[in-house]
């Protein structure tokens, strides 16, 4: 063979073998979650290397709608190509129409299908363990539908993600559901956003409601939840395209609140919001449940794994309390016990 081909034969082997950087990257794939083949789209940011351990925002599209038009309209590949993050754009699990759309199962916590809660759980193991990226800085976000699939994941797997940020979406009231039926496990950093022209009607038959009523809810819920109080409200003029009036009111607690009403603005994934929460509020805020924890395995946070740390993962059995999940599956179990017990004593 002649040496001239032999060196590029080796050259080649060598960069298949060795991970490099690549420019920025849509990937579109999929995994199976329930029998059922789910899609999604993984957008990469220029020299993204696997060994970065980069932040993971999920983004979920409104109804009738897709990951790939989402992905169009959000601003956030924007965010990952200057800030160097992945985003990942995940199709709903009910079909709407012949032309690819979809919506989420949103409210929904007994596991009936499609079980969106679920697969996305499952789906940002998958972009963790694929891309690397980074458990204790993952946040979601979601536009309209999307926002209220947001909330009622959040309720379930409160550890996963580390912030959410619902936008211009509804709240469970105005769709049969009660407050009740929203258990986080912990306190929950959450920045709402909305429009000041949503003043529209939506919901469920008697339980409809505007959105306006929908999204003062869905903030005196979140404020109770974080046992919060209102630190400041601010307004400023910020050109995202136009010069609008962004009004925010800032809550403090055990975990932080914001409510933004972007002035002039209706239905929409609001003007600048993909750039505001990542600077201002995502890129702050790394979790610190499950196996974020700096002793992870004291639940009670005595200072030391013992007896009430044990008691704890025993009664949280099978579940998915996040407190408890030390090591951060989605369900406690034997690898959490089996953690707990090597940990045990001081921390």
């Amino acid at each position: 063979m002649p040496l001239r081909r032999t060196a590029l034969l080796a050259a080649i082997s060598f960069l298949a073998a060795t991970p490099h950087a690549v420019a920025q990257t849509n990937v579109s794939s999929s995994i199976q979650h329930d029998g059922v083949t789910r899609s999604f789209i993984v957008r990469l940011p220029p020299g993204f290397t696997p060994e970065a351990s980069r932040p993971l925002v999920v983004a979920l599209h409104p109804a009738f709608s897709s990951a790939a038009q989402f992905q169009q309209t959000a601003g956030w590949d924007a965010v990952s190509n200057t800030r160097g993050i992945v985003v990942v754009y995940p199709n709903g699990g009910n079909p709407t129409g012949t032309s690819g759309n979809f919506t989420w199962n949103g409210w929904e916590f007994t596991g009936a299908a499609p079980d969106d809660i679920g697969f996305l759980s499952t789906l940002i193991d998958h972009v963790h363990a694929t891309y690397g990226t980074d458990a204790c800085r993952t946040y979601m976000t979601g536009f309209s539908n999307g926002a209220m699939m947001t909330n009622s994941f959040v309720a379930v797997h409160t550890g996963k993600v580390a912030a959410i940020a619902p936008v211009s979406g509804g709240w469970i009231t105005a769709y049969g559901g009660d407050q009740s039926d929203l258990t986080p496990s912990g306190p929950v950093p959450v920045w709402i956003w909305r429009g000041s022209n949503e003043t529209f009607v939506t919901g469920v038959g008697k339980n409809s409601q505007t959105r306006t009523e929908q999204d003062l809810a869905q903030r005196d819920f979140w404020v109770a939840h974080n046992a919060a109080n209102l630190v400041q409200t601010t307004s400023e003029v910020l050109n995202y395209g136009v010069p609008r009036t962004y009004v925010t009111s800032i809550f403090a607690g055990n975990a932080p609140v914001r409510f933004t009403e972007v002035q002039g603005t209706g239905h929409v994934y609001q003007p600048g919001a993909a750039d505001l929460i990542w600077t201002r509020f995502f890129s702050q805020i790394v979790s610190d449940a499950g196996p974020c924890a700096a002793c992870p395995t004291d639940i009670d946070g005595n200072g030391a794994t013992d007896g009430g740390d044990l008691s704890a993962v025993l009664g949280a059995w099978g579940s998915g309390n996040a407190a408890a999940d030390i090591d951060g599956n989605g369900t406690v179990g034997g690898g959490d016990l089996a953690q707990l017990l090597a940990a045990w004593g001081p921390c």
